[in-house]
């Protein structure tokens, strides 16, 4: 049943509400957990939380940058019969050593590398009898993948530089971006781990793909930042409207970055208008150059001045193979590395080398034919297919 809360103003499920309550019991209101949302995805979601939370073992948690993963994670931990244990969340990103991550996560001895003048108990030793999450699991070295596996099949882990087995008690929720499948196939992934991993699985749903929640997660900030500033501001049908037809590539982080935006500049008027956070939107029209940026491990970075010329280098390095169409383009896309217009240009660009047939286009962006639909979709919801 869904109930509208009197303190938050939102419509929530008995579940909701009580994973809300308990999240601000446990941590107060800086990390208040509220799950906003009535799609049948978003409710099924919400069922197979209620389920997993009552089982042991790890949970892998997929979906698109911005979908709130660690959300569902935390619903989970505060669920469970470790929700009065520890619960640490980790970004396996932010570190580029593999020892750096091995030995945050695992431990190390004192002496066991340059700059361990102490001992270091790591975050699964800490978090012994709780939950640890891994977010974006899948940029984890092999070596710290190995030792995750050890943690997961037996119990137990020895810290970098030891020799000594420890013990511990943790239950894993791993999440990511990324195809895990494919990083196996690229020898960047343990195929083991992520069988592992994949226990119990949660994928979430793009907000394009949740109908009207949208506009109920719009209604929930908003009323945030007014009971914040002591102000009466909402959006004007005109805004409501540019904003239903977007498409909301970074999800919910891109909607709740758009609302306080908005709402900022919308000082001394009732009323958000288009011009409050059109800028903000992915371009629709013509755009400049690529921005600088990574394309992959070990690759230079790429900086051009007009989009055009960097399409066709982003193009021609996936010719030579240095690269591929979901690592050079779909990635930097996801992380808004890239915007719309700029991935249009390299579609285009490899279109024009393929006389305009997507399928042949498929051998110029490196992606296998068994990933055509899945290649094809990714464009379609998007709305990245260039105008011809």
């Amino acid at each position: 049943m869904i109930q509208r809360s009197a303190s938050s103003g939102v419509d929530e499920t008995e579940l909701a509400r009580r994973i809300r309550l308990m999240s601000l019991e446990r941590w107060g209101e800086r990390r208040e957990t509220m799950l906003v949302g009535q799609h049948a995805s978003m409710l099924a979601l919400q069922e197979r939380v209620h389920r997993f939370a009552q089982a042991s073992g790890p949970v892998l948690i997929t979906g698109e940058t911005g979908t709130g993963k660690e959300l569902f994670a935390r619903s989970i931990y505060l669920l469970s019969n470790r929700g009065r244990k520890p619960f640490f969340s980790v970004n396996c990103a932010q570190y580029t050593e593999s020892q750096l991550i091995a030995s945050e996560l695992f431990g190390h001895k004192r002496g066991s590398f340059t700059g361990a003048f102490e001992e270091h108990r790591g975050v699964f030793t800490e978090a012994d009898g709780g939950v640890v999450f891994l977010d974006e699991v899948g940029e984890l070295p092999l070596a710290a993948q190995a030792m995750l596996l050890r943690v997961l099949s037996e119990g137990e882990l020895v810290p970098v530089g030891d020799t000594r087995v420890r013990s511990v008690d943790v239950r894993v929720i791993a999440a990511t971006n990324r195809d895990l499948r494919a990083l196996v196939a690229q020898g960047r992934f343990r195929e083991d781990l992520l069988y592992r991993l994949r226990h119990m699985q949660l994928h979430i749903t793009p907000l394009r793909d949740r109908g009207g929640d949208w506009q109920l997660m719009t209604d929930h900030y908003v009323r945030r930042l007014n009971a914040q500033t002591g102000t009466q501001r909402r959006f004007s049908e005109r805004a409501l409207d540019r904003l239903a037809s977007y498409p909301w590539p970074g999800n919910v982080r891109e909607l709740r970055a758009v609302v306080e935006t908005s709402h900022s500049l919308t000082s001394g008027a009732e009323l958000i208008e288009p011009s409050a956070f059109e800028e903000q939107l992915e371009c629709d029209g013509s755009c400049g150059g690529f921005p600088s940026f990574a394309a992959g491990v070990g690759a230079t970075a790429v900086s051009m001045s007009t989009a055009p010329a960097a399409a066709g280098s982003l193009v021609e390095r996936m010719v030579e193979g240095t690269g591929t169409f979901w690592d050079l383009v779909h990635e930097p896309f996801m992380d808004r590395e890239l915007n719309r217009c700029q991935v249009r240009a390299v579609i285009e660009e490899g279109l024009r080398r393929s006389n305009w047939s997507y399928k042949r286009a498929l051998c110029v962006f490196g992606v296998a034919p068994d990933d055509y639909l899945k290649f094809m979709d990714f464009l379609r919801h998007h709305r990245l297919k260039p105008e011809r």
